[in-house]
């Protein structure tokens, strides 16, 4: 009898605990009741899926003569690989449209071209701004404007962000690499920066 009222206390405390435990309950260092944290969120959301654009297969590495009439039918607008001429532009940022196929020449190198049409200063210079974030280091600091031999240069190695207006297309803002077409309606930097980074100097998708 004396031994059962002895047990007795044990008991009781092990008959709380499981409750404590099963309401999810526990005491903090501070003696405070604190809830059972909640499993962390794995929502696809957190994470930035990259901008490829559109895939367009690849029309050839064709080099035309100088003054060849150019009529051939390329299968993206704007161009995204087929017959060009071997010529770069002076500019990183150019005030004309560039040429079809001179358009088609840089990307071949694994440059990617920003164009837009549009009478749009803001697009321009938001694009420019973004294009720099890539050209600024392709010239020396010690110059305030990168020389024709500076843009020519990294074009050649591929390297170059261009942008451009281009008229002749129905896009707003057209974002083009080699096979590669991605159309926007405002600026997205985060889009844009993505197809950028995927897509410039990329060997695979510019193989000559």
């Amino acid at each position: 009898m004396h031994a059962a009222h002895r047990r007795l206390p044990i008991a009781v405390a092990l008959v709380v605990t499981l409750a404590l435990t099963a309401s999810g309950c526990a005491k903090s260092s501070d003696g405070s009741s604190a809830a059972t944290p909640a499993p962390a969120s794995t929502s696809p959301a957190a994470a930035q899926e990259q901008f490829l654009g559109r895939h367009y297969p690849s029309q050839g590495h064709v080099h035309l003569d100088p003054g060849t009439t150019d009529t051939f039918k390329y299968n993206s607008n704007p161009a995204t690989s087929g017959p060009h001429r071997e010529l770069f532009s002076d500019e990183f940022v150019s005030p004309a449209p560039l040429p079809v196929y001179v358009q088609v020449h840089l990307l071949e190198h694994g440059n990617v071209l920003l164009q837009y049409n549009c009478s749009c200063p803001e697009i321009v210079a938001q694009l420019a701004d973004i294009a720099g974030e890539f050209d600024n280091r392709l010239y020396p600091p010690t110059e305030l404007q990168p020389l024709p031999a500076d843009v020519q240069n990294a074009e050649e190695q591929g390297l170059a962000v261009i942008v451009a207006p281009y008229p002749n297309m129905k896009s707003r803002i057209a974002l083009t690499a080699w096979t590669r077409l991605a159309t926007l309606d405002s600026v997205d930097k985060a889009k844009i920066v993505s197809f950028v980074n995927a897509w410039l100097h990329n060997q695979q998708n510019a193989s000559q």
